[in-house]
């Protein structure tokens, strides 16, 4: 039986595993990691980032707000990660390191997990970064042409 539980309140249990030197497993919820990871069949593994997080990879981290975020690093600036959902055209600013919780070190496609050192994975992430004003562009000419 699945269950839904919230990471809000999972938490607690979370922070104390990575704490630990452990590492922490859940399916991904929403659509900001798509296609890269797909909502509610997607699985990641987290771990506490061994050195600094750095381009390209996924990290887990809270918004001053409070909610629970998985995005990709884009850049570094001003002391802070760029971050954007491989869904998403907008870059989030300022995220800084103490607000990194943990790092996607695995994750799930179909059952089969894979590592994000690996080579598809770091070739996925360079093209899928680098692209984003094609995509933004595309996205607003299919957005023009469905009005007309």
């Amino acid at each position: 039986m699945n269950r839904e539980v919230s990471l809000k309140d999972l938490f607690p249990l979370i922070d104390e595993q990575l704490k630990e030197g452990g590492f922490t497993v859940f399916a991904v919820h929403g659509t900001s990691m798509q296609p890269f990871l797909k909502d509610r069949e997607s699985k990641v593994r987290l771990e506490k980032p061994k050195e600094a997080p750095k381009k390209y990879d996924v990290i887990f981290y809270t918004r001053p707000d409070g909610s629970f975020i998985l995005h990709r690093i884009v850049g570094i600036k001003d002391g802070g990660f760029v971050c954007r959902g491989d869904n998403q055209t907008e870059n989030e600013f300022s995220v800084s390191f103490d607000r990194v919780i943990a790092t996607v070190t695995q994750y799930d496609r179909k059952g089969i997990w894979r590592s994000m050192d690996g080579l598809s994975q770091r070739i996925f992430a360079r093209f899928w970064v680098n692209t984003v004003l094609f995509r933004k562009i595309t996205r607003k000419i299919i957005s023009f042409l469905r009005r007309k």
